[in-house]
Parts: structure tokens; C-alpha cells; sequence
């Protein structure tokens, strides 16, 4: 009796199986990549405007990384960290001293829990509040030095009639006492004439 031909194997349930085994795959495939660590946010934000001077740039991961560095460099270029980037779990710290007012640019890297490598870079804009200069305060007015009425010294010409009217009296008090020669009056009075005269020549050319 000739052996029994082999009978193939139905075709469906092979067919069940591949799809069933590929759909698997789809639905375990978007978790393996949504499980990767990633930067979540940063403080100060990327392509934000602080106005304050922030001690630190801070960044947050998805997930614990293993470490990472940091580097943050000013308007010029030049680096503006002041000390060691700090990790505690998922966070990255470093410390800054800002300076200068404008464009900040973070570039950073750090390895997550599963190995992965991560790095980025993002920048802020610095703008400090703009210091009012407060406007000088004005000099007090010096005192006047004008004399008090009544109080100005007398003029060249006051002078002179004050001395010739003291001379005139002087003669005419000699003259009663009879103390004084008769041939020295005409002198006294002519001294007296001049002085007056003298004291109005001055008042003119004042008044001219």
C-alpha cells in the first residue's frame, strides 16, 4: 500500500499568526520610543525675555538622567557660568552671572537612564530695566550784596560839601571866640567856596 501524501497545512491559520505577530510588534513599537528621556522644560524658557537677572539656568528631563553639562554663553560669546553644573535626578543646574543685556545662548548635553545621548541648545533674550539717572538738584541763589537803602557809603561829592560845611563852621566859631586872625577868614571862606564848587563839578559829570 503506497505511504499517505502529506497534506499541506491549512494556509489560514499561518496567515492568523503573521498578522497577529505583526500587530504586536506595531503596538509595542511606539512605547520602546515614547520611553526615551527628553528635555521637558527650561528655566529661563527657550526664546523667552527676562527682565530679572536669573542665578541659574535650569534644566528639567522627562526622566532621571545620569548627568550632563551645560554651557551658557552671552551676547558676545563669552561663557557667563560661575560655577559646576549640579544633577539631582531629572534636573540639571547652572549657575550664571548675566551681565550683559541681549541674546543668551544654551548648549547642553546629558545621558539618560537607558544610555541614550542626549543634547540640544536654546537661547533667551536678557533686558534689564534701564536705570533712571535722577536730575541734579539746582544750586540755591547766592545773597544779594546790595547795600540796604539809607545804608550806601557816602559819595566823592557828599564827602566834600560834608568837609567844606564842617569848615565853614569852624571858621565862624573861631570868628566869635575871636581866637582866630582876621586876615585868616578870607582864606577859610575861599577854601570853602572851592569846596563847593569842586563838590557840584562831580554831581554834574555823575549825572551826565
Amino acid at each position: 500500500m503506497p505511504p499517505l501524501a502529506a497534506r499541506p497545512a491549512p494556509a489560514l491559520p499561518r496567515l492568523a499568526a503573521v498578522l497577529l505577530l505583526g500587530l504586536g510588534l506595531l503596538l509595542v513599537a511606539p512605547g520602546t520610543a515614547s520611553a526615551h528621556t527628553g528635555l521637558r522644560t527650561t528655566d529661563p524658557a527657550a526664546d523667552s525675555t527676562v527682565t530679572s537677572r536669573p542665578q541659574a539656568v535650569t534644566l528639567t528631563f522627562s526622566a532621571s538622567v545620569l548627568g550632563g553639562d551645560v554651557t551658557v554663553t552671552g551676547p558676545d560669546g563669552s561663557p557667563v557660568g560661575t560655577g559646576p553644573v549640579a544633577h539631582h535626578g531629572a534636573v540639571l543646574t547652572a549657575p550664571v552671572a548675566l551681565t550683559a543685556a541681549g541674546r543668551h545662548t544654551v548648549t547642553w548635553s546629558a545621558v539618560s537612564d537607558d544610555g541614550h545621548a542626549l543634547d540640544g541648545t536654546f537661547a533667551f533674550e536678557h533686558a534689564p530695566p534701564v536705570a533712571v539717572t535722577p536730575s541734579p538738584t539746582p544750586a540755591p541763589a547766592p545773597a544779594s550784596t546790595t547795600p540796604a537803602p539809607g545804608s550806601a557809603e557816602p559819595s566823592a561829592a557828599t564827602r566834600t560839601v560834608e568837609r567844606t560845611e564842617a569848615a565853614g563852621q569852624a571858621a565862624d566859631e573861631a570868628a566869635e571866640d575871636g581866637s582866630t586872625p582876621g586876615w585868616l577868614l578870607p582864606g577859610v571862606g575861599a577854601v570853602a567856596v572851592a569846596g563847593a564848587v569842586a563838590g557840584g563839578v562831580v554831581i554834574g559829570r555823575r549825572r551826565r
